[in-house]
């Protein structure tokens, strides 16, 4: 068996982190966009998906609609660079591991269960977060990124990756995941999928997400301590 991690909300309290510096990079240009809207459009999307969205969302803006295409396809990608670098220097201040986390992994390695962690992040973002949540020690190489891939999720071509290199047949990993792309993922690789969906600080549960999660086929559970008993 095989255990396959997303890194983001999964491993790493670090999504609202990221949410928030996005949010705050569209400002200036005219985009006033949610946290939640921002997890609605972006979470668990590959980078490449993710500068195609903040194209789509500048689109509307000025000065931007009325720059030629080819200025307008520029801009995008280094507005997007820079929210990678805002976000980096935003992780640097700390992030906290998910809540139960760190007891789950130690499980798993006291139990000789073979885990690794696949993102649609950079391997420079996923080591970084991994080191500042605490985490690293757990993944000291099994890590990999859509960038190591043609297509990162909600292609299975990631999960495919990592069993491949993990050798273990799809049908022997269980991956856990908090964003329907992941799920979806996951899915396709033909891989048993759980997905994580925690209550807010107010105890409530993003239903949306919840609903497309169960669409992928996903168990869903609400706290880490869960998983070793599923």
């Amino acid at each position: 068996m095989l255990v396959i991690f997303d890194c983001d909300g999964v491993l790493v309290d670090t999504e609202t982190v990221s949410a928030r510096v996005l949010r705050d990079c569209l400002k200036p240009l005219g985009v006033h966009i949610t946290i939640s809207e921002v997890f609605a459009l972006f979470r668990g999307k590959s980078i490449a998906v993710c500068a195609d969205q903040v194209a789509a969302l500048l689109a509307d803006s000025e000065p931007y609609c009325s720059w030629p295409v080819n200025e307008r396809d520029d801009f995008a990608r280094e507005f997007w660079s820079k929210v990678q670098t805002e976000t980096l220097r935003a992780f640097e201040a700390g992030v906290e591991p998910i809540d139960g986390v760190k007891a789950l992994l130690q499980s798993l390695r006291e139990r000789n269960i073979a885990f690794c962690v696949a993102s649609n992040g950079r391997h420079e973002k996923m080591r970084l977060s991994l080191t500042q949540a605490g985490l690293i020690d757990y993944f000291p190489s099994h890590r990999f990124s859509a960038t190591d891939v043609a297509e990162g999720k909600p292609a299975p071509d990631l999960f495919l990756y990592a069993a491949q290199k993990m050798k273990v047949l799809p049908a022997d990993c269980v991956v856990i995941e908090d964003s329907p792309s992941g799920a979806r993922a996951a899915r396709l690789a033909g891989m048993k999928l759980f997905g994580y969906c925690p209550p807010d600080d107010t105890g409530q549960v993003d239903r949306r997400t919840q609903k497309l999660l169960e669409q992928e086929g996903a168990q869903l559970f609400r706290h880490m301590d869960e998983l070793l008993g599923m």
